[in-house]
């Protein structure tokens, strides 16, 4: 596994389009602040939904939001890197060099959620280096924030990575995994349309939105980011990661390589 590890680490870090959306995820984030600076109030609709840029706190707030352009970003990366793999028919060197599903399964798992964690970091940092305010932005409550975002980061890159890893095609991964961010907030609302014919059934579409990664998201952005919002945050993320890499490794061991 070690050595599948650090083939797929050589192999990200050599990736043009990673620096690339790292590139373009600063600038967006520096573009919003120093255009909020200059009391300048923008709109932006996606898909009808609008939103509005009144002050540095809700631009820091839309990169919790995946789901408004930063989730984009993952999911383009994520689904090619893993999807590359599928054009150049390579698993078979991989399963060479580990005879482990789970070996070949794993280092992309774990890149995955650290890549989504990095792009999130990244728009976060240069959004409060361009504010202007860093001081008085820079306290428990925006640490709380960033913080339980990275988990919830984590989780989008592992549900990314197992779609992308059982989808075996680049360009359909792709549309999959930018169809699964950009109708985030549209499935939600059907399952809890189909879900309201009870109170019981209402109660556990609730329950279970809730704690899907477009809920926690809502919940982070909703909330007063208070210390006792941290634990649910991780250990929600933490079973997202659990269940995904599980079915992920399920179905990816069923496949021939």
């Amino acid at each position: 596994m070690t050595k599948i590890w650090k083939s797929d680490l050589y192999r990200f870090g050599k990736n043009k389009l990673f620096y690339g959306i790292a590139l373009v995820t600063i600038i967006i984030a520096a573009a919003l602040m120093l255009t909020i600076r200059q009391d300048i109030r923008l709109g932006i609709s996606i898909f009808g939904d609008l939103t509005v840029f009144r002050n540095t706190d809700d631009i820091i707030r839309i990169g919790v939001q995946y789901n408004k352009g930063l989730g984009i970003f993952v999911s383009i990366l994520i689904s090619v890197f893993i999807g590359q793999e599928y054009t150049w028919k390579t698993w078979q060197h991989k399963w060479v060099i580990g005879k482990s599903r789970a070996a070949i399964y794993l280092p992309k798992a774990i890149l995955s959620s650290a890549a989504s964690v990095v792009t999130f970091l990244l728009f976060q940092t240069a959004a409060l280096l361009c504010s202007g305010q860093i001081q008085e932005m820079f306290t428990g409550g925006y640490m709380i924030m960033v913080l339980c975002g990275s988990f919830m980061y984590a989780a989008l890159g592992a549900v990314i990575c197992m779609l992308s890893m059982l989808i075996r095609s680049n360009i359909a991964s792709t549309v999959v995994c930018l169809g699964y961010i950009l109708f985030s907030e549209t499935l939600i609302s059907v399952i809890k349309n189909i879900s309201s014919f009870t109170d019981m059934t209402t109660r556990i579409s609730k329950w279970v939105t809730d704690r899907m990664i477009y809920g926690m998201s809502s919940y982070i952005c909703g909330s007063s980011a208070s210390p006792e919002i941290i634990w649910p945050i991780l250990l929600n993320s933490a079973v997202i990661i659990l269940l995904s890499t599980a079915i992920g490794m399920f179905f990816f061991s069923k496949y021939e390589l």
